[in-house]
């Protein structure tokens, strides 16, 4: 056994293990490279030497070498443990890149375990459709920072009332404004010929639809079901604004949602955009 073919079995397994980490996300197109995993991967490669080392010592010749080699791989190995417990290389564009194949294994977990007890399956499908939604937020919001357009740091949470528990149930959190997920079904109630559709994802259901003349559109917050009226791919009511805007950029994913409610900040989400459906 030679060290250079010790150092190459290192490095091949290293790199096996770090594309091994994402074969448990849902889809491809959840696919971005993490600094996380990277690291979680190199700390891997070191215990690998540490161990392999360990239990061949006496095959290789130079104990020196066999020494420093034990050494390094303790200290590669800790080092990079330490980067990932820290997070202090982690930026907020490398931190979503990591958070999206994160959020796609809930995404498989939530949509394909078999449960059968009603109460954990209706937190399975809430989680679903959350990571779903923030998948493509994030995607959105990495293609905003990639370009540079960073918004400032303002943002620190609304300040607490007093009052009843009427005024709690009032105070609707911004998050809950999204627009939710609608089948076609659904949508008919209000549309009458839904032709082309958002979504976050392919594998969810859309959030908006709109016939095929961009005229008009639905979608639904807070399970209220909204009519839109639209010109092109810019649809809207009463302090609601969506627009569609399609992208090439990115073969992750086909379209942007632009998403303004009155008195609330743009929001923005990357995802699939589709006619005949």
């Amino acid at each position: 056994m030679t060290y250079k073919r010790f150092f190459t079995m290192i490095l091949a397994s290293t790199v096996i293990m770090f594309g091994l980490m994402y074969l448990n996300t849902y889809a491809l197109g959840h696919i971005y490279f993490s600094e996380t995993r990277s690291y979680m991967a190199v700390m891997m490669g070191g215990v690998m030497a540490v161990v392999m080392m360990a239990f061949m010592f006496g095959h290789y010749p130079v104990k020196r070498t066999n020494w420093l080699i034990l050494g390094g791989g303790a200290v590669l190995a800790a080092g990079m443990l330490y980067l990932v417990r820290a997070q202090v290389t982690v930026d907020g564009l490398s931190y979503m890149r990591a958070m999206i194949p994160h959020h796609s294994i809930a995404v498989m977990t939530s949509g394909r375990a078999n449960i059968q007890d009603a109460r954990v399956r209706k937190m399975a499908d809430e989680i679903l459709m959350a990571q779903q939604k923030e998948i493509s937020e994030m995607r959105w919001l990495s293609a905003e920072l990639a370009a540079g357009r960073y918004a400032p740091v303002t943002y620190v949470g609304s300040a607490p009332v007093e009052g009843s528990i009427d005024d709690a149930l009032t105070r609707a959190q911004r998050s809950a404004m999204d627009p939710q997920q609608m089948t076609l079904e659904t949508a008919q109630r209000v549309l009458t010929a839904p032709t082309c559709a958002f979504r976050y994802t392919t594998e969810a259901d859309p959030v908006l639809w709109t016939d095929a003349d961009g005229t008009q559109g639905v979608a639904m917050l807070n399970d209220v079901l909204i009519p839109l009226s639209g010109s092109g791919q810019s649809f809207s009511a009463n302090g609601l604004r969506l627009s569609v805007t399609e992208v090439d950029s990115d073969w992750r994913y086909n379209a942007t949602l632009s998403y303004t409610v009155t008195g609330g900040p743009q929001s923005g989400f990357a995802g699939d955009w589709r006619c005949d459906q």
